[in-house]
């Protein structure tokens, strides 16, 4: 075993201790909004909920439309698979207690191996507050799917054996349909004559697959908001939810409308920046994609941040998320590290420490927010949160742009069967 895995084995224990403690001491509340039964806490309540699920169809209910052995009456938004779940009534102690804390220090194993370098300490700190991030904890706490989603996002990138992708993106896209997303990266693939085999074989097998689902993906869907992980204020990763959010806020103040205010912060916050950054070029975002080489340079930390950043993007602008989905930008950070261990970039080290901020804002406002420190700010602080995002989205789209261009450039030029 290599020095890197004994590091992040000790390490991930460690920090699976400490965030263990903060939860069975009940620190982390009520920042992280609790899921209260009888007065209590109910730990793993995401994950919790499909097992419930699982009880209630096997006793003849449609779930999907009603879900009654949930406490909160919670239909099921996810695949059938998970309602087939085996043994869950003869070992329920493993299922409901044992799995979910398996599949958080999984999670938190990930993020040690590939935020943490022993070899250098210059990120310590600042992996330390990605890891401790309210995003990071309130999966954890909640033992949501997207762990499952993120960890399988990262056996993608680090294996190539084809069997193991296939099984991981078509087993997570019958479960949530985005992780079909992860069957980017057969883009990564050089003979374009298996590319486009992989891509074609990946999608018919899904498409068969959601055949047989069709009654139970219309259900779905019907169940929209609970399906889409619907966020609100702080808690929310969702370019509608902020447009949503600014329309409806009103600014008041002795009965007098102020509306005009929230207007001059969109024009220099957000319309002038974005203006300057795109028709000034002052970022040179082609600083990122030479540094780490993303084109070529086929390693684990470009798979990983590529697929990251496709799954970021698609959930971003397609529906409402809870906070939790914004660990898939902790899936980016491996691959920037790199860069700037190899340039000093300015815009890489920028897009570095907006990434940062942006996970020490929200956790920062969050706790603000919930503990009512300053409520008269609240409004304000939700505005932040949602401009960082938007910046921070940016980045991560200008990035995504180049290196498809890039792809799509060297393909149609190379292009044989």
């Amino acid at each position: 075993m290599s020095k890197k895995n004994i590091f992040s084995i000790i390490l991930s224990i460690i920090l699976s201790l400490i965030i263990g403690f903060l939860i069975y001491k009940q620190i982390i509340y009520p920042t992280i909004i609790p899921m209260v039964i009888k007065g209590g806490a109910s730990l793993f309540a995401d994950w919790t909920v499909i097992l419930n699920a699982s009880d209630c169809y096997q006793k003849g209910y449609d779930v999907y439309l009603n879900n009654p052995c949930d406490y909160w009456n919670r239909k099921h938004v996810y695949g059938e698979i998970l309602l087939s779940i085996p043994f869950i009534k003869t070992y329920p102690k493993f299922y409901y207690f044992y799995f979910p804390i398996i599949i958080g220090f999984l999670f938190i194993y990930i993020l040690s191996y590939t935020l943490f370098d022993h070899k250098n300490i210059k990120f310590f700190i600042s992996s330390l507050i990605f890891i401790f991030s309210l995003p990071v904890l309130l999966a954890i706490e909640r033992s949501n799917i997207d762990l499952i989603i993120f960890i399988f996002m990262f056996l993608i990138a680090k294996f190539n054996n084809y069997f193991l992708k296939y099984f991981l993106i078509v087993t997570s896209s019958v479960v949530k349909f985005y992780p079909i997303l992860l069957s980017a990266i057969f883009l990564y693939e050089k003979n374009k004559k298996n590319l486009l085999i992989n891509i074609i074989l990946i999608l018919f097998m899904i498409f068969i697959i959601m055949v047989f689902q069709y009654e139970s993906l219309k259900k779905i869907f019907n169940n929209t908001q609970q399906f889409t992980g619907y966020g609100y204020g702080l808690y929310e990763f969702s370019f509608f939810g902020f447009f949503n959010f600014f329309q409806s806020l009103n600014i008041n103040i002795d009965g007098k409308n102020f509306n005009w205010i929230k207007y001059i912060y969109a024009t220099i916050f957000i319309l002038i920046p974005f203006i300057v950054l795109n028709f000034f070029k002052i970022l040179k975002f082609d600083e990122f994609i030479d540094s780490s080489n993303i084109e070529e340079n086929l390693n684990f930390e470009n798979k990983l941040y590529f697929l990251a950043s496709t799954i970021i993007i698609f959930c971003y602008f397609s529906f409402s998320n809870f906070i939790y989905r914004e660990i898939f930008f902790l899936g980016l950070v491996p691959s920037i590290l790199m860069s700037l261990s190899k340039s000093e970039s300015k815009v890489v080290l920028f897009y570095f420490y907006l990434l940062l901020s942006k996970f020490l804002l929200t956790s920062i406002f969050i706790y603000i927010y919930q503990n009512n420190i300053f409520e008269l700010i609240n409004p304000l602080m939700i505005l932040i949160k949602h401009t960082v995002d938007l910046y921070l989205i940016f980045f991560v789209f200008n990035f995504y742009l180049k290196y498809i261009s890039l792809f799509f450039r060297k393909f149609f030029l190379n292009f044989q069967i």
